[in-house]
């Protein structure tokens, strides 16, 4: 049943990401629509999926209150994220009075490559801001935001979270976390030199800026492994991906991309979220990428099937120690997905956060 449950949602996903061109896919008549429902809301992808139950050219025989469930849930996402684009509209536009660039990461950048940007949901809004002369402005953000009687809490070294109605964003100091890792630093270095390749657009009519195509195609991944590594991720991470490959495949140099990734320990992470990204999201692969069945399936089954391994509404330390605990117990995604292992990054990040402060 799990696999009738994961095929059904699968085929959605593509419906809903490339419309009509996919409609002659079928839908197994068997399949538990209240568990398929419950899957798409956990992994992020509802939305999308309820996109693309509108493609089928015969509809499913759906419960009634589990079809207003459905659409109620979407329409919540929708309304939820329009507030928040305001929101982040506004602030932009404060900072762009003060002489600041709002260069919008992941969530609000990476929906507008979507079919329906409300779609994709966003819990917050991360950004990177750069002041005229191109040096971060980290400082004077939170300064200008606090001043207009914003809430700022700077208690995280990485970034400051700035509280709007209904949307919270994080002003990056960092774009990961570096403590502990001179390699870490150096990414962090490169990363900030991609963020504006003189060519960014406006998202929209605003003063939102778009990260460059090089720094999507690095940092989504980064940010993607690094869930994986500490969490896990859900499907919604793939369908990212999956739409920065189909965006930016004729754009970005991904000879130089490769380079990158087998630098800072991305590559096999990369090569695997490719394969699934094409699998499940049904886009090209634009470089040449080698298979590997037994990297997938992992990765995948552990997308779809990992228990939650810590409660993020408990406190730091807890958090901290379950994190710590579900890299101890993951070794096998460091063997398989990155340069190093459990205990070294465990050990990293724990003499980071205690002795190391030397951020540059």
């Amino acid at each position: 049943m799990e696999h009738l449950i994961t095929d059904t949602l699968i085929s959605l996903i593509q419906l809903g990401l490339h419309g009509t061109s996919n409609s002659k896919v079928q839908i197994a008549t068997r399949v538990s629509w209240p568990e398929v429902l419950k899957m798409a809301s956990m992994q992020g992808v509802s939305a999308i999926c309820l996109d693309g139950m509108q493609q089928l050219t015969e509809q499913p025989a759906l419960d009634k209150a589990l079809k207003l469930q459905w659409i109620g849930g979407v329409l919540k996402q929708e309304q939820a994220w329009q507030q928040q684009w305001r929101m982040a509209q506004q602030l932009a536009a404060l900072y762009a009075a003060n002489g600041i660039g709002t260069y919008v990461m992941k969530g609000f950048s990476l929906s507008r490559l979507y079919p329906q940007p409300a779609h994709r949901p966003c819990t917050d809004m991360d950004c990177f801001l750069l002041a005229q002369d191109g040096t971060c402005a980290y400082g004077a953000g939170n300064d200008i935001a606090a001043h207009n009687g914003l809430k700022v809490d700077c208690g995280y070294y990485k970034h400051s979270k700035i509280l709007l109605r209904g949307l919270t964003v994080e002003n990056h100091q960092y774009l990961l976390p570096v403590k502990g890792s001179g390699k870490a630093k150096r990414f962090e270095r490169e990363l900030r030199s991609w963020i504006n390749d003189g060519h960014n657009i406006h998202i929209g009519e605003t003063e939102l800026r778009a990260t460059s195509p090089f720094f999507d195609a690095v940092f989504v991944l980064a940010h993607a492994q690094e869930h994986f590594l500490t969490e896990g991720i859900i499907l919604r991470h793939i369908c990212d991906w999956a739409m920065v490959l189909k965006a930016h495949g004729s754009t970005v140099n991904w000879q130089e991309w490769k380079e990158v990734c087998q630098t800072y320990g991305l590559l096999s992470f990369g090569y695997a979220m490719s394969r699934l990204a094409q699998r499940i999201c049904g886009v090209d692969i634009p470089f040449d990428c080698p298979s590997n069945d037994d990297a997938d399936r992992r990765l995948l089954d552990d997308t779809l099937y990992r228990q939650p391994g810590c409660d993020r509404q408990a406190s730091d330390f807890k958090v901290r120690v379950a994190l710590i605990r579900n890299m101890m117990r993951d070794s096998w995604k460091y063997r398989l997905f990155s340069d190093t292992n459990s205990l070294l990054f465990c050990t990293r990040r724990v003499w980071g956060y205690l002795f190391d402060k030397d951020l540059d």
